[in-house]
């Protein structure tokens, strides 16, 4: 399986818990390209089985960098799916929407939902990740396997 992980990262969390879950998919013997939206054009993503979108929120929403990438891509492979990974301050409140909007935004693309997407949680707006979202990472890989 050929997977390619697309994050955006304002403060290096995002980057820290892709760089993990591109290991562990490495270790399990994928095939795993690791991107910052920063380094690609959306319309030049490259074709993968399965695309991981992860992005931080700000204020309750997908930070703004990251909704404009994934309403320019263009996926060719209509057998594709996608997982989420979320980085937010309250992972549990109501008002935050982040994977809602990413749903919302990939579900106009030729593309299905693998499975319901995960959120990290961020200690402060800066960082640094929850004790133990490796787990929750390892987990998620189990979902692809």
């Amino acid at each position: 399986m050929n997977i390619s992980i697309i994050y955006e990262s304002k403060y290096g969390n995002g980057k820290e818990a892709m760089t993990y879950l591109d290991t562990i998919l490495k270790n399990k013997r994928y095939s795993v390209q690791l991107l910052s939206i920063h380094d690609i054009k959306p319309q030049l993503i490259p074709e993968s089985d399965l695309y991981i979108f992860s992005a931080p929120n700000a204020f309750g929403k997908i930070v703004r960098s990251m909704r404009k990438f994934l309403e320019k891509i263009e996926i060719k492979n209509s057998s594709a799916q996608y997982l989420l990974v979320n980085t937010c301050l309250n992972p549990a409140s109501s008002q935050d929407k982040g994977l809602e909007q990413m749903d919302e935004i990939l579900s106009k693309k030729k593309i299905s939902k693998l499975s319901d997407g995960l959120k990290l949680r961020v200690m402060t707006m800066k960082g640094p990740l929850e004790s133990g979202y490796e787990k929750k990472l390892e987990e998620l890989v189990l979902k692809i396997q």
